[in-house]
């Protein structure tokens, strides 16, 4: 006990204002449909005088589809406004940035989940947000403030593999393990660490996660004290979803997160769909025909808009995601808000390497999104050794076949050969982009 508090004191202490949102938030949960609407146009309003006002890009590109900011004073009045697509934010990135003086903010990158990482900024303001709409998910899932936790995941790939805490690790009581690197020798060092015995709650990548569980398995052991365990970044599969299951005896939640566009969902407490946060942005879903879609199980493309980042703000932003309403109706645990089914458009499969490394899709993206000018890529393994990288440049992209190469070997591995094809990712036959596409382990599956 006098751990807990001794944490809880100082998270408090120097995240005061991640905190104070998340009892918002948390204090918001029986809001009704029309409450959330009424809360979502008051930001909203806000933001199109402050953009029209601030923010150049929006002030020239709304000309001819409003007259002024007074026309947009509901939700269903962002239609008059055009989308907002990733090209054309990479071409036309220094005019969203804010021109307010008072407005402070430093540089964010999305984890590249679609092959096309983009660069943004943020406020502190909409960083806190952000930690506390996740904190809210955890607590779902069971973790308690101060509860010590095992993050799978968040480093780059290669590199890190000591797993060391930082100050802000032992703040919070988090502790690291990378879902890229894993191996028995790792885990059975896990097993063997102090730790093992406290943690309480897994937040990571479901591939990652997957393959700890079937590594704890194979030497026995599980997590004596664990609660729950949250997973983000890639699809989850129901089979995966199960396997962690089996292995490391906990309840699974899913969870969906766009930070640049501010869209945020979580499963509760019912596993019954995932909760649409509505405190950071606006989800629409739209038809082929970009006309809203209000049915149920209707499948759509999810488009974003952010209340609380004045930075870079983004408005009618296309996400890349396919989404659908899953419910309206209150959950059975309090729960109110508008729900929405899984998330599709962020799967894929794994790398395999010879020395038994496994590497999940947001491993990579940890490293690919910082190459200046990559518009798209996607790792393609051909044989157990052999991993095809192709890639979709712009014209700010400098580094030859050597450069690339070499930084591949560095920041991932040397254990394989690496070839480079300068073009498109290849699409799946529903035309989506799997950043790993692993035919060689399809193939020893098929025979």
């Amino acid at each position: 006990m006098t751990s807990r508090i001794f944490h809880q004191t100082l998270i408090s202490m120097l995240a005061p204002q991640r905190v104070r949102i998340m009892r918002d938030i948390q204090s918001r949960q029986n809001w009704q449909v029309q409450q959330i609407k009424q809360f979502q146009e008051e930001k909203l309003q806000q933001l199109i005088h402050y953009c029209w006002q601030y923010v150049p890009f929006y002030r020239s590109r709304w000309q001819g589809f409003i007259d002024s900011p007074q026309d947009i004073q509901h939700i269903e009045d962002l239609t008059r406004l055009p989308l907002l697509s990733k090209e054309e934010l990479r071409a036309e990135l220094p005019t969203f940035i804010t021109t307010a003086p008072w407005i402070k903010s430093v540089e964010a990158r999305t984890g590249g989940s679609t092959g096309q990482p983009v660069i943004f900024r943020m406020t502190k303001e909409d960083q806190e947000s952000m930690w506390a709409q996740l904190y809210t998910a955890w607590h779902w899932a069971g973790w308690q403030l101060s509860d010590p936790f095992l993050v799978v995941g968040g480093e780059s790939v290669g590199t890190g593999l000591t797993d060391k805490r930082t100050w802000k690790d032992r703040i919070i009581n988090r502790w690291v393990f990378s879902g890229s690197n894993l191996t028995l020798a790792r885990v059975k060092t896990l097993t063997q660490s102090s730790h093992f015995q406290k943690i309480r709650f897994i937040y990571g990548y479901p591939n990652a996660i997957r393959e700890l569980g079937e590594l704890l398995a194979e030497l026995g052991e599980t997590f004596p004290n664990l609660k729950g365990i949250v997973c983000t970044a890639e699809v989850m599969r129901q089979e995966v979803r199960q396997r962690i299951e089996d292995t490391l005896k906990a309840s699974v939640f899913d969870l969906y997160g766009l930070n640049d566009g501010g869209l945020f969902a979580a499963e509760g407490p019912e596993h019954d769909g995932l909760h649409l946060f509505f405190h950071r942005g606006i989800l629409e879903i739209l038809d082929d025909d970009n006309q809203p879609i209000y049915a149920l199980k209707q499948s759509g493309r999810a488009i974003a808009t952010c209340l609380s980042n004045w930075a870079t703000p983004f408005i009618r932003y296309e996400t890349g995601d396919i989404v659908h309403w899953h419910s309206q109706q209150p959950a059975s645990s309090g729960i109110s808000w508008p729900r929405i089914g899984p998330v599709d458009g962020r799967t894929g499969d794994v790398l395999v390497l010879p020395s038994g490394r496994r590497i999940a899709m947001p491993g990579l993206t940890l490293v690919m999104r910082w190459l200046d000018g990559l518009q798209q890529y996607q790792f393609i393994q051909s044989a157990a050794d052999t991993i095809i990288v192709r890639l979709d440049c712009g014209k700010a992209f400098t580094l030859s076949e050597a450069d690339v190469i070499d930084f591949l070997r560095k920041k991932i591995t040397d254990e394989i050969t690496w070839k480079i094809i300068w073009d498109k990712p290849e699409l799946s036959r529903n035309d989506k982009l799997l950043i790993i596409k692993n035919d060689w382990l399809q193939g020893q599956d098929e025979s």
